[in-house]
């Protein structure tokens, strides 16, 4: 590798590395949070020790979660990937970034453009060319606050596994030698291992889709201002009356250079979306059946419980 490319590679390293690094920091701790915290810290109980498996949820938690585990790694590690590409741009990380990025993102210095052959880099490119750029290089408050409740989350959840022990189970169930824990974190809320549950899933959804976050600034937003910027062109062009016909001239995103990487972003976007909002509302409905079965099976030591410990989820809220 020549000297004319180390010093180039040299002059495109912010004069401070401390943002993205931060970043890449929280991308990564968040990635990490979720995959230890949502794994089963036991092996499935028996069938009929579960108490309700009659729900899709119920059938398929330990899919839920799996799927949860790989698409937070998903976009943990691509946004790290393009963070550190466009701080510390190398001919390894051009390659995700080329990727990753739409084309003409100001998102390839000269010698690493001209070391691809990618026909979409632009030679002319530098790392801090665009507005875009720029903030995916810096960590938004959003983003860092999502990765703190993550990993806020995910020590709850540790030390419900630790307070349960082998009777913590990702499926309901009441075992024949069950006990009633109300110590540790039981003995703040009666369900704090949702409290996680929510925590985690809250978020990985703000680390996502905070300010600076990759998905945002480089395929959701851009998508959405040209999606939005060609149909006012075409409303203007072609009138009202024929609206009917907007998307598809010119003017239209979708028929643009990058319109599969956009429409795979807004996809992602909206199947987390659905599943994180699925997956709360049924975890809601696991609190209530949850207060049943224990009351049920221990009766009067749960009420003592309830009666100490009033509050499921947050104190002093719910």
């Amino acid at each position: 590798m020549s000297s004319t490319f180390d010093d180039r590679s040299l002059a495109a390293i912010p004069a401070d590395a401390a943002p993205p690094l931060v970043k890449i920091a929280a991308l990564l701790a968040t990635g990490y949070a979720v995959h230890w915290s949502l794994s089963p810290p036991n092996p499935p109980p028996a069938p009929k020790t579960c108490v309700d498996n009659r729900t899709l949820f119920e059938r398929a938690i330990r899919h839920v979660t799996f799927c949860t585990k790989m698409m937070t790694w998903a976009f943990v590690l691509a946004d790290a990937l393009v963070t550190l590409h466009l701080a510390f741009p190398s001919p390894l990380t051009s390659l995700f970034a080329a990727a990753l990025l739409p084309a003409g993102t100001g998102a390839f210095p000269d010698a690493l453009a001209s070391s691809l052959s990618t026909s979409s880099l632009s030679s002319t490119a530098t790392t801090t060319s665009t507005p875009m750029v720029g903030a995916l290089l810096t960590p938004s408050w959003l983003l860092l606050l999502g990765s703190v409740v993550v990993s806020c989350g995910a020590v709850l959840r540790l030390a419900c596994f630790r307070a349960l022990g082998s009777l913590f189970t990702f499926e309901i169930t009441i075992s024949p030698d069950h006990t009633l824990v109300t110590a540790g974190p039981y003995s703040h809320v009666r369900h704090p291992s949702y409290t996680g549950v929510y925590a985690l899933l809250l978020g990985s959804t703000a680390v996502m889709l905070a300010p600076g976050a990759w998905l945002r600034e480089a395929w959701l937003v851009p998508s959405a201002c040209a999606a939005v910027r060609g149909l006012a062109g075409m409303v203007e062009d072609l009138g009202l009356e024929r609206r009917e016909d907007v998307g598809a001239g010119e003017g239209s995103c979708l028929g643009r250079p990058g319109a599969v990487g956009a429409i795979l972003a807004w996809a992602f976007v909206i199947f987390w979306t659905t599943k994180v909002t699925y997956a709360l509302k049924s975890t809601n409905k696991r609190v209530q059946t949850e207060d049943r079965e224990l009351h049920r099976v221990f009766g009067s030591q749960w009420e003592e419980w309830a009666d100490r410990v009033r509050w499921r989820l947050v104190p002093w809220v719910y």
